[in-house]
């Protein structure tokens, strides 16, 4: 029997999905989600981006999040042994958030997913589509029972995540731009937290062998770290070490990390993921939408993930919005074009950090104010404000003020 009480149908229950859910149920539209695993769940991915919160609060579950009273996060701060560059949020081109928080996924991931649900979302746990014809837009799903359920709805979004279920489904999986690379990661409690301005919860980023390795230090309120470490794969294969191995090489051995976690204990084994990066070759069709990281996963580097989660989910209900109500939607340019621009400012900046361009600019003496602010507004997720250069031309743009940045070094010696 084909279940047509829905007008979407959503694969995932992520933030791209809870997002998604959220703002097309207010909009008057039926919706039913499903969740492959039981929520709470694990996932990295604990430290969001100003635009986050702009992108909660239109949908309504702002406030929730912030009653939930995660660790704030006013910016982020790179360091080396010799050198400090603090990235306050505030220090911004103008845009409405100046801070963000840093979250324990299993608790933001279903604190959205709960709102959603109170908003009216239909949640389904532990339930798996196993099968999507895209031309009728039928979905199987496989329940917890075991039982198979058919759905014929007006619109699939799949916010599947890591698991990209229509990408292997309808065979849409592209190999990725970036270089393979692995996270290795734990969370700790008593490490010794810097602080910034006498301010906690700033996610600090080590850089390790003349920035071959980095390590993530990301401080939740309640005195848990979460600690994580990211190379090349072929870097970490030299060692010839387990995971485990080499995340307590690495952390003895780096000047800042050895000293902040000389007294930290584990609170978990040490988990990895390898070649995280992923691509597709289309991010739509006529019947479904891709969104979050079933779409692109670029890297870890900047947090990039959930804000292009959030901003993909609502963006993709926004346009379903206005289709079911009877508008034609240009989705190539209102989606895909638009997502990308975003997506290749923060890939340039990904690029421009492991070749060490962007490392030369941030720890630069010379940088005037108005790129510090553009850069700040990047890491704040601010990826799509044509008012900043970097989003307008963002590899021109590293590429010049790389070069005038070696020319000032240059000139001082």
């Amino acid at each position: 029997m084909v279940n047509q009480d829905y007008d979407v149908f959503i694969i995932g229950g992520g933030p791209a999905g809870s997002i998604a859910g959220a703002k097309l149920v207010q909009a008057g539209y039926k919706v039913k989600l499903v969740e492959k695993m039981q929520f709470p769940r694990f996932v990295i991915g604990e430290s969001l981006l100003p635009r986050c919160n702009d992108l909660l609060d239109e949908a309504g579950m702002l406030q929730n999040i912030e009653q939930a009273h995660f660790q704030l996060k006013p910016g982020v701060a790179f360091q080396t042994e010799e050198a400090l560059e603090v990235i306050d949020f505030e220090k911004n081109l103008g845009e409405k958030f100046n801070s963000s928080f840093q979250v324990k996924r299993e608790v933001f991931d279903h604190e959205l997913l709960l709102d959603a649900e109170e908003k009216g979302v239909s949640v389904e746990f532990e339930s798996e589509v196993i099968a999507f014809d895209a031309e009728a837009n039928l979905i199987l799903v496989k329940t917890k029972l075991g039982n198979i359920e058919q759905y014929h709805v007006n619109k699939v979004i799949d916010a599947s995540g890591y698991g990209r279920v229509l990408p292997k489904l309808l065979k849409l999986d592209k190999a990725s731009e970036q270089s393979v690379r692995k996270a290795v990661f734990c969370r700790t409690v008593g490490d010794i937290r810097p602080l910034v301005n006498e301010q906690d919860g700033y996610i600090f980023v080590d850089i390790h062998d003349n920035n071959q390795v980095w390590i993530w230090n990301i401080p939740f309120k309640e005195g848990v770290t979460s600690t994580g470490i990211v190379c090349d794969e072929a870097y970490f294969e030299k060692f010839n070490m387990t995971e485990a191995e080499f995340f307590d090489y690495i952390i003895q051995t780096n000047p800042t990390a050895s000293k902040r976690y000389q007294n930290a204990t584990k609170l978990n084994d040490v988990g990895f993921i390898n070649g995280y990066s992923a691509s597709v070759s289309k991010m739509f069709d006529k019947n479904f939408v891709i969104v979050g990281n079933a779409t692109e996963f670029l890297d870890p580097i900047f947090s990039s993930g959930v804000t292009l989660a959030l901003e993909s989910g609502s963006k993709a209900a926004d346009l379903t919005i206005r289709e079911l109500a009877g508008e034609v939607v240009d989705w190539q340019v209102e989606y895909e074009d638009y997502m990308m621009i975003g997506v290749n400012v923060f890939r340039e900046f990904v690029n421009a950090w492991y070749d060490g361009r962007l490392q030369s600019i941030l720890f630069s003496e010379d940088k005037t104010d108005k790129v510090t602010r553009s850069i700040v507004s990047v890491l704040s997720g601010y990826v799509w404000n044509q008012e900043n250069v970097f989003v307008v031309k963002p590899k021109k743009m590293v590429d010049v003020i790389y070069q005038l940045t070696k020319l000032n070094e240059s000139a001082r010696f």
